[in-house]
């Protein structure tokens, strides 16, 4: 070859394989992935490609939701001491670097057995701990006591959830394989071992325990929920891009990765279907997807209907054709949820959503903010809202007649109030919706109103929004006229009386610590509850009443010294005896000096309580509609 023709041959030599290189690279790019598979690579592989990923999501409770115990990850006090409650002895203790629970006998201390925690489950509100056993070895169990870590303390799971004082021991044990392991792990595979024997003696009317008569081999890609989880299975997309030629194309020409799913880039519903898979409580979609679910995992990737797989939790929903409560309880009476794990149900219910597009990451993301909740800053105030209400956002107090800087020109105080219970604590609603007072009040569904303004009764705040808000839609003409929070505290639901009890608690500043001073003898009242979370929050309000008063009257300070050591969760004698003593201390207080008590709190001048009235309200709760037995 002439020497002149060289130059020219190498340019279209090079240029050649620069066409076979990016025909190869866009036909391996076009390569459509089936995600429904086990071809799970394990969050850590994510990590030599994706670094500034992987740290963020490391610090996310998510990636330690599920962990094998040990010194780095169990964080409850295993020191040796004795927890008795539900009529067993519990000793948390550690023995030669192993944590164990020792379970008792209390009357004669006889040692019943010893289980070893193998696995924890939370690292953030609460933590709670997996063994097994030798007669069911690959079933993993949730143990009694749970370790709340920001009250640092022990509780029973009895007094977790939202359940009465009469129940049995284990109430709340269960097998980790058939219930947590769904949405506290990545590359799910439960493996039930005996499916088709459960379904056979079940039909032939035999009772079984499944606590005990189910068994498991599970196993996981990851423990916790990783990278997988929100972006599907990624072992092809990892093999496929071992070639760089193929990486160089996707980010020079920026064409999307279909050998893995990006949730920002998909539909705004099938976005929220990501984490609807967890944050939305569902049921297998047919019987037969059931059985799959046990044996093999879930059917539904991320980039699916989600809808196709499952039947989402409402309130009208049903295991079988029989008519059925068994969810009914987990709602409001309008079908707003009131449990956590149910964000993509009132989401769903949402004018924001039906109407906006609005998802999970348009206030959420896996990788920026604070880990607790992974909101940006910008997402915790009303700009999260400006993109659809500008001019609301730009001057609130036009919308909100509230001061502008106040707690109740804040759009999340209002339209997604704090009536949901989980993991010990209330959250925010995610059905976005205007409040309605007189549709609420009819509807036994918590006010936002009452929540700041803990000295009114429910003609006042009809009143007032009718007042404020003219186009609101008017539904109640009867009312009690009772301060609104003491009459949800006594007469409620379990709900509405732990919800009330923790507004009570709330910082607004519509009303001074002295101005909460009215509440102490009801928070006392409350506290004989027969609901373990009803007397935990209002055991919180009263002890956070008295530590913002205590510093003016050392007869409020002996009233705290009394209540030293109440447990919301002792057994009766022990609480009785100790709220005997508080009241003591209380009626001892000269209130002279105290300001009078709102109209319509059920209190005299002298603080005494109006007790035919609250007996009437006591009997209101104890109705067997108001009765609640529920989990999480």
């Amino acid at each position: 070859m002439q020497k002149k023709y060289l130059p020219l041959f190498i340019i279209l030599l090079i240029a050649g394989l620069l066409l076979i290189a990016s025909l190869y690279a866009k036909k391996s790019a076009s390569i459509a992935i089936d995600f429904h598979n086990d071809s799970y690579a394990g969050a850590s592989q994510c990590k030599e490609c994706h670094q500034e990923q992987f740290n963020s999501w490391r610090k996310t409770y998510h990636s330690t939701m599920t962990q094998e115990a040990s010194a780095q990850t169990v964080q409850g006090q295993f020191d040796g001491n004795y927890y008795t409650y539900w009529g067993i002895t519990i000793q948390p203790v550690l023995k030669n670097g192993q944590y164990y629970f020792n379970y008792f006998e209390p009357k004669t201390k006889k040692l019943l057995y010893s289980l070893q925690i193998t696995r924890t489950v939370g690292s953030r509100r609460y933590q709670q701990y997996l063994a097994q056993t030798e007669n069911t070895d690959g079933n993993y169990y949730r143990l009694e006591l749970l370790w709340h870590i920001l009250d640092k303390r022990w509780v029973h799971l009895n007094g977790a959830f939202l359940g009465n004082d009469h129940q049995a021991f284990d109430s709340h044990t269960g097998i980790w394989n058939q219930n947590c392991i769904f949405c506290h792990n990545t590359g799910i595979k439960p493996n039930m071992l005996n499916y088709d024997e459960i379904v056979k003696q079940t039909k032939a009317g035999k009772q079984l325990n499944l606590k005990v008569d189910s068994r498991f081999d599970s196993h996981v890609s990851d423990l916790g929920i990783g990278c997988e989880s929100c972006h599907a299975n990624g072992d092809e997309h990892i093999k496929l891009n071992q070639n760089p030629i193929r990486r160089y194309f996707l980010r020079f020409t920026n064409t999307d990765d279909k050998s893995i799913v990006n949730p920002h880039k998909l539909s705004p519903q099938k976005s929220m279907d990501i984490c609807g898979q967890c944050h939305g409580q569902r049921t297998p979609k047919t019987y037969k997807l059931a059985r799959e679910w046990m044996e093999n995992g879930p059917s539904y990737r991320p980039g699916d209907d989600l809808e196709d797989h499952v039947n989402p939790v409402f309130i009208q929903s049903k295991l079988d054709s029989k008519t059925s409560d068994i969810f009914k309880l987990r709602f409001w009476e309008d079908g707003t949820p009131r449990l956590s794990a149910y964000e993509y149900q009132g989401l769903k219910q949402s004018k924001c959503h039906i109407d906006g597009n609005l998802t999970c990451n348009d206030c959420h993301s896996m990788h920026d903010g604070n880990p607790k909740g992974m909101i940006t800053k910008d997402n915790l105030t009303n700009k999260a809202c400006e993109s659809c209400h500008q001019d609301l956002v730009k001057n609130p107090s036009s919308h909100t007649k509230h001061k502008k800087d106040s707690v109740g020109s804040l759009c999340f105080n209002c339209h997604m109030p704090k009536i949901v219970y989980g993991v010990m604590a209330f959250h925010r609603s995610h059905k976005i919706e205007s409040p309605n007072p007189s549709h609420e009040f009819v509807t036994s569904k918590p006010n936002s109103c009452s929540a700041c303004h803990l000295d009114k009764t429910d003609k006042w705040i009809y009143d007032k929004s009718i007042e404020l808000w003219p186009v609101l839609d008017p539904y109640n003409s009867s009312f009690n006229n009772i301060t609104q929070i003491i009459y949800k505290l006594h007469s409620g639901d379990p709900v509405e009386r732990a919800i009330a009890a923790n507004n009570i608690n709330y910082t607004g500043e519509n009303i001074s610590n002295s101005g909460k001073l009215f509440l102490i003898p009801h928070l006392l009242l409350a506290m004989e509850d027969d609901y373990p979370a009803v007397r935990r929050f209002s055991f919180k309000s009263l002890k956070s009443i008295l530590t913002e008063v205590i510093i003016e009257s050392t007869e409020l300070k002996k009233l705290n010294t009394s209540l030293k050591h109440f447990d919301f969760i002792s057994d009766y004698p022990q609480r009785n005896h100790i709220l005997k003593k508080a009241w003591v201390e209380f009626e001892k207080i000269d209130k002279k000096q105290w300001p009078t008590p709102p109209n319509n709190s059920l209190l005299d001048d002298n603080y005494l309580l109006d007790t035919n009235t609250l007996y009437k309200l006591k009997l209101q709760a104890t109705q067997d509609s108001k009765i609640i037995q529920i989990g999480e």
